[in-house]
């Protein structure tokens, strides 16, 4: 027998947990040294053993003795060392094959015992026990929890030994390197946003972001983006046909264009008309932003569509390689001005004028950063 050195009561050898107490039974150091005792809720699971080896500072399991045995716990994911309900170890060869993912102490065709008569089974590791003890001598669960019927059992303090950890999703977005692969992540929250070089350590390397960049209000899954008069503005890629307006900056691998509408010329009040080379049906114009207030070429545009690329169509940009070899396409149809992306590799971009209803894995440019926004 064991002697409880918290309550001195007598145990047998085989139990791990006073049955008086609830408290954890060791043998004691040589030369009567004394022992701290802990009372635990079931056994540290650095001290769980591989099936068939003895547990740490347990010693030698005895031989089976005439009152049944309560076998100890599995952990998950491993095979159980025997039947719920304890009894005698079976042989070898009759061992129940390992339990199911997510099913501990189960196996095909295997129904559990059922508790002896004038027996309680514990909740937490199947083990019968005798219904004066207050504590499962197999595992420490405190019996008298289980019984009332106000309260349940609590759960376990962690996730088990060999379960994956499930992290908790949070909102955020995430930079999106050159070469596709993910970046630093900036955390996000509910409601309002500040972005930009003084908000975050993954902003402020990035020379073309004003200090006071842009606003991201957040809604659930729904958010708007809006530019705080930022030097270099905030673009949103497109997901679909997008409608232009004269005026609008669009965007397309390193190159930044201002689409334009050409009108008639209209005469003066006094009836004077502008002089110019005819016009051969030409309805817009894209010019290519260098700087504030810089500009260079202008491309008209002219007929149904035309198209841009690095290689095909009618506007060409053969020196940027983040510009696919067809790109994008302009289109007038029925006198309004649309633009689609054509599969590029980088996708084109819009110029937020203000502000921008954006959503789940949109991707927003600031500077010279491209992020996706992770908010489911």
């Amino acid at each position: 027998m064991t002697t409880c050195n918290r309550c001195g009561k007598e145990n047998q050898d085989h139990y791990k947990f006073c049955l008086g107490c609830g408290a954890e039974l060791t043998v004691p150091k040589p030369g009567g040294a004394d022992v701290g005792m802990m009372k635990t809720m079931m056994a540290d699971p650095g001290q769980q053993a591989m099936p068939g080896a003895p547990l740490r500072g347990a010693g030698t399991m005895p031989q089976p003795m005439p009152q049944p045995m309560a076998q100890p716990r599995p952990m998950a994911g491993m095979p159980p060392s025997g039947p719920l309900g304890g009894g005698p170890m079976p042989p070898p060869m009759s061992a129940p094959m390992g339990p199911p993912p997510g099913v501990p102490g189960f196996s095909p065709g295997f129904t559990p015992p059922q508790p002896a008569p004038g027996m309680r089974r514990c909740p937490s590791c199947g083990s019968d026990v005798p219904p004066s003890f207050r504590f499962c001598g197999t595992c420490g669960f405190r019996m008298d929890e289980a019984s009332a019927p106000s309260q349940m059992p609590q759960p376990p303090a962690g996730p088990p030994m060999g379960a994956p950890m499930m992290q908790r999703a949070r909102q955020s977005m995430t930079l999106i390197r050159p070469d596709g692969t993910e970046g630093g992540t900036h955390d996000l929250r509910s409601g309002e946003n500040k972005l930009g070089r003084s908000f975050g350590p993954v902003f402020e390397n990035d020379g073309y972001l004003s200090p006071v960049h842009a606003q991201l209000d957040i809604r659930g899954v729904n958010a708007v983006v809006r530019d705080l008069d930022s030097l270099n503005g905030v673009f949103v890629k497109m997901t679909q046909e997008e409608e232009l307006q004269s005026g609008q900056i669009i965007r397309i691998g390193q190159e930044l264009l201002r689409f334009e509408l050409i009108p008639t010329p209209e005469p003066t009040p006094d009836g004077t008309e502008l002089m110019g080379s005819p016009n051969p049906g030409f309805w817009g114009k894209l010019t290519v932003i260098i700087g504030r207030e810089v500009t260079g070429a202008a491309f008209p545009l002219l007929g149904d569509s035309v198209t841009l690329g690095r290689e095909r169509g009618e506007i060409n940009f053969p020196d940027d390689g983040y510009v696919s070899g067809l790109h994008a396409r302009v289109t007038l149809r029925e006198q309004r001005i649309y633009l689609n992306d054509l599969g590029s590799s980088n996708g084109t971009f819009i110029k937020v004028n203000g502000e921008r209803a954006v959503g789940h894995e949109s991707f927003v440019l600031l500077g010279q950063q491209l992020f996706r926004l992770n908010l489911a």
